[in-house]
Formats: structure tokens, C-alpha cells, sequence
């Protein structure tokens, strides 16, 4: 018995040990990967998907940059359905035509004072060369009058070129301050901040906090919680993926603006109320589809995983249920 108990903390000091010194961190990195790809789906009602499939990509023409006025028309519609935040993972950078220019830009600015919901958009960081820690600048979007939250959507790659981790983060050209990736702003969305007070809580000011949604065992959204921007600008967070590709509530965009366009008003009832609503590109040609732990995923996907994993779960059982706790970069 003696020998056997010696045995066993031998082995767990000789395990602790290499992992410490990261001999077994290319073992735990698959460990977690295989749960995760074999785990029960995790259900996240709060979280919405509304895809620019093919059907719709061929429907606009089959050209990029997407339609700006099929962006507005589908923002306005699901605002008006009653949606907490859309969320649109596309570029919107660069100029196209002006009359789809200034409707976008329009749409932002009816929801830009509204108690009932934000718009968002995704950025990309670019890194600031000749700094020695490495600082980002927020891309700009074609239009200074575009309103509404922004944040990157960069994502870590690992050695291997799957997406396992997030940053909440990134360290701003701006000293002392902080760019928010996508998922952040979008949450930020949710809470009803605007633009302006996430950048102001993001300016690295001692004891600085967000308060971030938190969701229940069922997943369903039921508090709010702050967070430090100690925290959130720590370690990458590893993605706590809900499930594999299709794991997330699912509608075609086409449909959508189709009835946006036709003037029917949204029923009270109807599956975008509340809801984060995050838009994005699943064509084949939009090229945006990534390796995950669970598989092949459309970015859009990723970045609703990102925000599941930035909503975590409370409840009586944290100290045993590793599932509850605040991310972390493990």
C-alpha cells in the first residue's frame, strides 16, 4: 500500500512537473480538443446566426464587397424585430457605391441613440511597426458618419493553423489603453454601451471594469457581472466551443431582407427579440472558414463562440464546475 501511495505522488509530481515546463502542453492542447469535439452540443438560446449563404451571395450577384443597402435593409429589419444587438462580421473598409454607402450609414445613425438595440461591426487590429511591444491601430471603416460599436476580429492561430484561443484584447497605439476584439463589442452591445463608454472603460484607468452578460445553466442570459481589464488583457482565453459547425440557431439573410423589403413588420413574437444576432458570410468564395477543435467552422460561428465563452456560467456549484468559472488563458 505504502509503495503504491508513493508511486502515485511520484507520478503526479513527475506530471506537474512537465507540465510546467510544457513537455506536456502539445498532449493537454488535444486533450482538451478531443473533449471538446465530443461533448454534447452546450445550448446557447441568446445567440442567433443569419448567414450570407449561397443562395443569397448569388442572389446579390455574386460580388464584394457585399451589398451595403442589403446590410441596411437586413439591420433595420432585425433591429425592429426587436434584436439586442446585430452584429455584422464584414469589412466595411473600403468605399463602394455611394447611394449603398450612405444607406448603411444611414441605418446605423436611426439605431445609433436607441435604447432597443446597437449595431456593430467587425474591425481588423494592424499591428504599429517600430514599437517595441507590439501596439495596434483599429482599421478605420470607409466612412467616419458610420456608427455603432466596432471591434477586431483577428483571431490567435496556433503553430498547427487551428483557432483554439481569443483575446478579449490587444494593446492600443493609444498608451494605456485597449482595442475590444468583436465578441467584446458585441457584448458591450448587448449592455446597451455605446462606443464612446466601451472606449472609455477600455483607457487601462486603475480598477477599470466591464460588465459583461452571464448566463445560466440553461444558457439562457439572466445577470450581469463586471470584469476587470486586468482580465480581460491577460493570457489568450482558450474558445469554449459550443459544438461543431451548426450548433448555433441558423437563418438564411435572403429571406430576411427579402421581407424587410416587402414592408411586413416584424411580429412581437419572433426568434430575434432579445437575441445577439451576429451576421456573416458562409459562401465559399468569402473564403472564411477556419480549422477548430471541433472542425471546419465559418468565421461568423467562431465569433459567436468567441461571445458564448465571454458569457460565462455562474451558478452555486463554480468552485466544482470547471465549466462556470470566468475564462481563462489555460
Amino acid at each position: 500500500m505504502a509503495q503504491a501511495l508513493l508511486l502515485g505522488v511520484a507520478v503526479s509530481v513527475g506530471v506537474t512537473a512537465l507540465s510546467r515546463i510544457g513537455v506536456l502542453s502539445g498532449w493537454e492542447t488535444r486533450a482538451v480538443d478531443a473533449f471538446l469535439f465530443l461533448r454534447d452540443r452546450v445550448p446557447a438560446p441568446e445567440i442567433v446566426l443569419i448567414l450570407i449563404d449561397e443562395e443569397s451571395f448569388a442572389a446579390l450577384g455574386e460580388r464584394q464587397p457585399l451589398s451595403r443597402r442589403y446590410l441596411a435593409d437586413l439591420g433595420d429589419f432585425l433591429l425592429q424585430s426587436g434584436a439586442r444587438v446585430v452584429a455584422f462580421d464584414v469589412q466595411v473598409r473600403s468605399r463602394s457605391d455611394p447611394g449603398e454607402d450612405a444607406a448603411l450609414i444611414a441605418m446605423t445613425r436611426r439605431w445609433e441613440t436607441s435604447e432597443s438595440g446597437r449595431v456593430v461591426f467587425a474591425a481588423l487590429a494592424i499591428p504599429r511597426k517600430g514599437e517595441r511591444a507590439v501596439r495596434y491601430d483599429a482599421a478605420p471603416a470607409f466612412s467616419p458618419d458610420l456608427r455603432g460599436l466596432s471591434g477586431f476580429s483577428n483571431a490567435p492561430v496556433g503553430a498547427d493553423g487551428v483557432i483554439r484561443r481569443m483575446a478579449p484584447v490587444l494593446p492600443s497605439a493609444e498608451e494605456g489603453a485597449f482595442l475590444p476584439s468583436f465578441a467584446l463589442a458585441v457584448l458591450a452591445g448587448y449592455t446597451r454601451q455605446t462606443a464612446g463608454e466601451l472606449s472609455q472603460a477600455l483607457r487601462g484607468n486603475p480598477g477599470a471594469a466591464l460588465t459583461l452578460p452571464v448566463r445560466d445553466r440553461h444558457g439562457r442570459i439572466t445577470r450581469q457581472e463586471p470584469i476587470s481589464v486586468g482580465r480581460l488583457s491577460g493570457a489568450p482565453w482558450r474558445i469554449d466551443f459550443t459544438g461543431r459547425e451548426g450548433s448555433f440557431t441558423a437563418f438564411p439573410s435572403g429571406a430576411l431582407v427579402q421581407l424587410a423589403r416587402s414592408g411586413v413588420r416584424p411580429e412581437a413574437d419572433n426568434p430575434f427579440r432579445d437575441k445577439i444576432v451576429l451576421v456573416g458570410a458562409t459562401f465559399a468564395e468569402s473564403r472564411d472558414f477556419y480549422p477548430t477543435p471541433t472542425g471546419l467552422m465559418a468565421g461568423v460561428e467562431i465569433h459567436a463562440n468567441m461571445v458564448f465563452t465571454s458569457t460565462p456560467t455562474w451558478s452555486s456549484r463554480c468552485s466544482r464546475d470547471a465549466r462556470c468559472c470566468r475564462p481563462t488563458g489555460s
